[in-house]
């Protein structure tokens, strides 16, 4: 069988998994602090890495998916308690022991005034500690420091791990693959209250990555017809 099909193949399966990336993007356009994914594509060329992934067959594959973290638009609300990072770093929380970050701040006060995510998750403060909110109005300054009507209760921590080492985990969420306490504080995110980050994803850009995507897959689909029938015409040629 012509090694034509297998790189058609492989490159109709890469536009479906482009196709099914740019769906949940486009999904999650309106979801507050959500990180749009792209597949990091790649292919199968040298000699090395025929033998040794191909089978000595030259086919586009798709190593792994990759989130990108350009910051969305910033929108403002009402609530004292919503809070976005312009400039770089996450918010740090607890979740049943684990540490996640998050872009998300849409956060809550929990029975007890321990600030949490709505999810019920513990947001932590500069030192990894949970912060205790006063009950009444309080105000957030640019560094994170938590101002109530007794002075300063607690300061939102803004970290700035490698975004190299995050994994998608839900829900706005990143749990970090590497060495946690080595994670230091952001040097230049700065912190707004009343204001919720928006996705990053663009509507009309990731219209057009599916409609290419699709054109591509249908293209690839055609090749493998007309790999097909050229096979097909070799073989009855041969047996004669």
């Amino acid at each position: 069988m012509s090694s034509g099909i297998y790189a058609a193949l492989s490159g109709a399966i890469s536009k479906m998994q482009a196709v099914e990336v740019v769906s949940n993007n486009l999904s999650n356009v309106n979801t507050a602090g959500y990180k749009k994914d792209r597949l990091h594509f790649a292919s199968v060329l040298d000699a090395a890495t025929q033998t040794q992934q191909s089978n000595g067959m030259n086919y586009t594959y798709v190593p792994e998916t990759v989130t990108d973290f350009t910051e969305g638009v910033m929108e403002s609300t009402s609530n004292d308690l919503d809070v976005a990072i312009d400039g770089d770093g996450f918010f740090k929380i607890n979740r049943d022991g684990l540490f996640y970050y998050t872009r998300l701040g849409n956060f809550d006060r929990a029975a007890d005034g321990t600030m949490v995510t709505r999810t019920g998750d513990v947001v932590l403060s500069e030192n990894g500690n949970p912060i205790v909110l006063p009950e009444g109005p309080i105000s957030i300054d640019e560094a994170g420091s938590i101002l109530a009507a007794e002075g300063e209760v607690g300061k939102i921590g803004v970290f700035d791990p490698d975004i190299n080492l995050l994994e998608k985990r839900g829900n706005g969420q990143f749990y970090y693959s590497g060495n946690d306490t080595g994670v230091r504080q952001s040097d230049n995110g700065q912190v707004m209250q009343r204001y919720l980050e928006r996705s990053n994803v663009k509507s009309m850009e990731e219209t057009v990555i599916m409609m290419t995507s699709l054109r591509a897959f249908e293209s690839y689909q055609k090749a493998m017809k007309n790999y097909y029938t050229i096979d097909a015409k070799a073989d009855e040629i041969g047996s004669l």
